[in-house]
């Protein structure tokens, strides 16, 4: 018998957080263009498909990444992408789709949780 051991970069929350900031800014930038007294409703906030566009991005590539994520996570993503509702494998396209549903839902709970308290002044 041989016993292997392996490292897994759990980088998944640093993704989350590097997102919630993203969408923050993005926030901000919205509510000076539209000169806007608070920060948009996260429906509104994502009407051109930026926020989409963020979390994206933050969807690891690299199988490896991609794998020990699943390794560590695989229950919390299968759960974000039966809460997508698209449909029965979660994980299609390498599992990055339920990846990236999981860092969506994060985004957008942490968004409205926080929403009250980003101002323009926060730049």
């Amino acid at each position: 018998m041989s016993i292997r051991k392996i490292e897994i970069e759990d980088d998944l929350q640093e993704r989350i957080d590097n997102a919630c900031e993203e969408v923050r800014e993005y926030a901000i930038e919205r509510m000076k263009e539209d000169e806007l007294d608070k920060a948009p409703d996260f429906g509104d906030l994502d009407y051109s498909g930026r926020v989409h566009e963020i979390v994206d991005s933050s969807v690891p590539v690299y199988h490896s990444e991609i794998d020990g994520l699943w390794f560590l996570y695989s229950n919390q993503f299968e759960e974000a992408y039966e809460n997508a509702g698209i449909g029965d494998d979660p994980r299609e396209n390498s599992g990055m789709t339920a990846i990236y549903f999981y860092i969506w839902e994060q985004v957008a709970e942490w968004y409205e949780k926080n929403r009250e308290d980003i101002t323009v002044e926060d730049e």
